[in-house]
C-alpha cells in the first residue's frame, strides 16, 4: 500500500510539474501605482501584485520585463512576451491585435492643467472640451487617452510621450496646456511635484463619458492562446469574487478600482 501511495504521489507531482509553465510578463513600469520600479530596479505596483497572484493560481512561474508602452503589444504579437499587464484598457482596435482576459479593473481618468488655467474651473466634460479646443494636450503614446483627445477635443495639438511622467513635466514647463491620464497616476505625480502648480481640472472621466476608454483594464495575450486565456480568466474572476482585487486596490490606490459588471 505504501508503495502504491508513493507512486501515486510521484505521479501527482509529475503532473503538477508538467503543468507548471514559465510565462514572461511585460509592463511599462512608469505609471505608479499601477507599475513602477523601486530602488532595486524591480517592478512593483498594483499590476505586479495582481499578476503574481494570477500566476500563483494558474500554477505558472512568471518573470517580469520593463518595456516602453508602445512596444508592449508588438512584443506580445511576435512572441517576445506571453502576457501584458500595464493598466491596459480593452478596446476594439486592440482586440484586432490581441486577446484580452476578463477585466480586473476599471479606472477613472482626469485632465490636468496648470493651476492658473481657466480650464481648471471646468465643471463637466463639455466645459473641458470647449476650454481645450485648439490647445496643446499631452498623452502617452498608444494609450486610450490619445484616442479620447483626438476624438473629442476639437483641433487639439496632440503631443505624445513614451513615459507618463513626461506629460506632467511638460505641463510644469509650460510646453503643454493640459494632459489626460488615469486618476491615480496623476495623484502620484502631483504629490511628487506638489509645488509645481499643476492641478486636476473638471470631473472624473470614465468610459461612461467616452467609449474610447474601453471596457476596463485586462491582461493581454497573443491570439490563439485559448487554454491560457481560459485559466487566466478563471483566476481573474475568482480574485474579483473573493475580494482579492478589491484588497489590492485599497493597498495601492486607497480606493476600489476592481471591475464591476455594469
Amino acid at each position: 500500500m505504501k508503495r502504491v501511495l508513493l507512486v501515486s504521489l510521484a505521479a501527482l507531482l509529475g503532473v503538477s510539474a508538467a503543468r507548471a509553465e514559465s510565462l514572461r510578463i511585460a509592463s511599462s513600469a512608469d505609471f505608479p501605482p499601477w507599475e513602477s520600479v523601486d530602488a532595486a530596479n524591480e517592478i512593483v505596483g498594483f499590476d505586479r501584485d495582481i499578476g503574481n497572484e494570477v500566476c500563483k493560481r494558474i500554477g505558472a512561474d512568471c518573470s517580469w520585463t520593463n518595456q516602453a508602452f508602445d512596444g508592449l503589444l508588438p512584443g506580445l504579437q511576435v512572441g517576445k512576451y506571453d502576457l501584458i499587464m500595464s493598466g491596459l484598457s480593452i478596446n476594439d482596435e486592440r482586440e484586432k491585435q490581441v486577446d484580452f482576459s476578463a477585466p480586473y479593473a476599471d479606472a477613472p481618468n482626469n485632465i490636468v492643467v496648470a493651476a492658473g488655467s481657466p480650464v481648471a474651473q471646468a465643471k463637466d466634460t463639455k466645459a473641458l472640451e470647449e476650454g481645450l479646443a485648439g490647445k496643446v494636450i499631452g498623452a502617452q503614446t498608444g494609450s486610450t487617452h490619445e484616442a479620447v483627445i483626438r476624438a473629442h477635443f476639437k483641433d487639439a495639438d496632440v503631443r505624445l510621450y513614451d513615459r507618463a511622467e513626461q506629460v506632467a513635466d511638460d505641463i510644469v514647463a509650460g510646453r503643454l496646456d493640459a494632459g489626460l491620464m488615469e486618476r491615480s497616476a496623476w495623484e502620484g505625480m502631483m504629490a511628487s511635484r506638489k509645488d509645481s502648480g499643476i492641478t486636476i481640472a473638471g470631473p472624473l472621466i470614465t468610459s461612461a463619458d467616452y467609449a474610447e476608454f474601453g471596457r476596463g483594464q485586462a491582461i493581454a495575450l497573443k491570439k490563439g492562446k485559448d487554454d491560457l486565456k481560459k485559466r487566466v480568466d478563471e483566476a481573474v474572476n475568482a480574485m474579483l469574487a473573493d475580494g482579492t482585487v478589491a484588497k489590492l486596490s485599497e493597498k495601492w490606490f486607497k480606493y476600489d478600482v476592481s471591475f464591476k459588471k455594469k
